[in-house]
């Protein structure tokens, strides 16, 4: 078999297998491994630009805190289906298709995607940034020019990483994990070393540029729950594999609402440092570790910022380029990553991903927060969590799922309204001050949890939503009973 049949033949099993309900006897993760692989999962080095960015906003102390219970309070809340998840042993990728349709679920798949992996830009920006500098200091004169080809040097890298399939992919991760783990380690020595403590701790931004103090710090909550609530892809594959489903749940909320937050503190302590050294508030952390700490230093973490990168740009690649295989199965795998590899591509030629990067996060919150708001409210409400596994997955016997839910997506559409009512993230303009205090996300939860939950009270609605038959939703509660022999 030659290499690229092999590849496409991993990739297919990977995209099939990954949707079969795993029975309770083959689930090998407690509350430790999952965490430690949602901690992970969670941990780049894009998390260190996100406190860069908070710390534009608001004072240490303010950051510390919106930072760590912002993130928890939202993953609290959006991570309550992962319940599911656990039950039933499925991604929620097979339960949307009760929400939105066979057809609905490829169409908020690639929306995710358009919306969550311009990531990977920032990643590949990061990547050239530390090139760059690190060059320099080995005493090469380094043209500005170089930028853009270097950029593309990540995303190609990574693509490449990623068309070997899944035992790259199982490499990569292998030393991924330690070496963002050794990156955070060695931020935290060098910030320590080069500046006093008092001064981070009584920091405060000389400017966030809005007369009214309260906005920045609305802003900066903002900014917390829509980095947590970009991180879907934890909901899914890990756990579903838990033991537990209280295990399953609290990896998923510590697991990313600690460790993700620890690393974008520790952004803002480098950044903050940073403008300490320099009178400039940097937020590429490149540049901050090629100006806090001593030349070998600064080599060996740039080196480190240069590998992860490509290696998270792999990963995302992979996974991405899985959840499209997924979906729309005709497709071959390798033309699947080069599409994602082109569209990273063009955007790193835009080269403004982080000159955005607050729009771009209230961007994706814009439809994260209503893709949220759907799955609390159908799993918690509507379905009483229940849900029946041979009507999601097309079985016989059942009317099955329509292959558009005009429900789901209405609501989905509606609470991307609301957000956008409420707040442009282009403009930065407030449009409803009133509102903006319980935030865009929050107010695109609540409003599309309410619509849903209205709509399924009119019974030609419920029945609609519930795709109710001759059976209807009484073999429900029989499910988990006979859904690993029915499937």
């Amino acid at each position: 078999m030659k290499p690229h049949q092999q590849i496409n033949r991993e990739t297919e099993k990977e995209a099939v297998f990954g949707i079969i309900p795993i029975p309770a006897s083959q689930k090998k993760y407690g509350f430790g491994d999952a965490f430690l692989v949602l901690s992970g999962y969670c941990i780049a080095t894009w998390s260190y630009t996100q406190g860069a960015y908070l710390a534009t906003l608001v004072g240490f102390r303010q950051l510390l805190i919106g930072a760590f219970f912002a993130a928890i309070l939202m993953l609290v809340i959006y991570q309550l289906p992962v319940i599911l998840s656990v039950r039933y042993g499925i991604d929620i990728w097979i339960w949307l298709r009760a929400v939105f349709g066979h057809w609905g679920v490829k169409i908020i798949t690639i929306l995710i995607i358009a919306i969550n992996f311009p990531w990977y830009a920032v990643c590949a920006d990061l990547f050239a940034s530390s090139m760059m500098n690190l060059l320099r200091l080995l005493g090469f004169s380094v043209p500005s020019g170089c930028y853009l080809p270097l950029a593309l040097l990540c995303v190609v890298a990574g693509t490449l990483l990623a068309y070997r399939g899944v035992r790259a992919i199982t490499w990569t991760t292998r030393l991924l994990v330690p070496l963002l783990l050794a990156i955070g380690v060695m931020v935290i020595i060098v910030t320590l070393c080069a500046v006093p403590f008092d001064m981070i701790w009584n920091y405060r931004p000389v400017n966030s540029g809005y007369r009214d103090t309260h906005i920045p710090y609305l802003i900066s909550i903002e900014a917390n729950f829509a980095f947590v609530i970009t991180l879907v892809g934890g909901m899914s594959a890990i756990p579903r594999m838990a033991k537990t489903e209280r295990g399953g749940f609290w990896a998923g909320v510590l697991g990313q609402g600690l460790s993700g937050s620890f690393f974008v503190v520790v952004g803002a302590v480098m950044s903050i440092a940073t403008q300490y050294v320099t009178g400039i508030l940097s937020e590429d952390p490149t540049t901050m570790l090629a100006v806090l700490s001593s030349p070998l230093m600064a080599c060996c973490s740039l080196m480190l910022v240069a590998f992860a990168n490509i290696g998270t740009q792999a990963v995302g690649s992979y996974t991405y380029g899985v959840m499209l295989k997924s979906s729309f199965r005709k497709l071959d795998y390798r033309l699947l990553i080069f599409i994602l590899c082109a569209y990273v591509a063009l955007l790193c030629v835009w080269g403004k991903i982080t000159t955005y990067f607050g729009s771009f996060l209230t961007i994706g919150a814009c439809i994260y927060a209503p893709l949220a708001a759907l799955l609390f409210s159908d799993f918690f409400i509507v379905r009483r969590q229940k849900l029946s596994l041979r009507d999601a997955f097309g079985l016989p016997g059942y009317r099955g799922i329509p292959k558009l839910n005009w429900v789901g997506l209405l609501c989905c559409a509606a609470g991307v309204a609301i957000s956008l009512l409420v707040y442009n993230p282009i403009s930065g303009t407030i449009h409803i001050r009133s509102l903006f205090n319980l935030t865009p996300t929050g107010c695109a939860f609540l409003g599309t949890c309410i619509l849903y939950c209205l709509l399924s009270c009119i019974p030609p609605v419920r029945r609609y939503i519930l795709h109710t038959n001759h059976k209807g939703m009484e073999s429900s509660a029989h499910e988990e009973k006979d859904k690993h022999h029915t499937v």
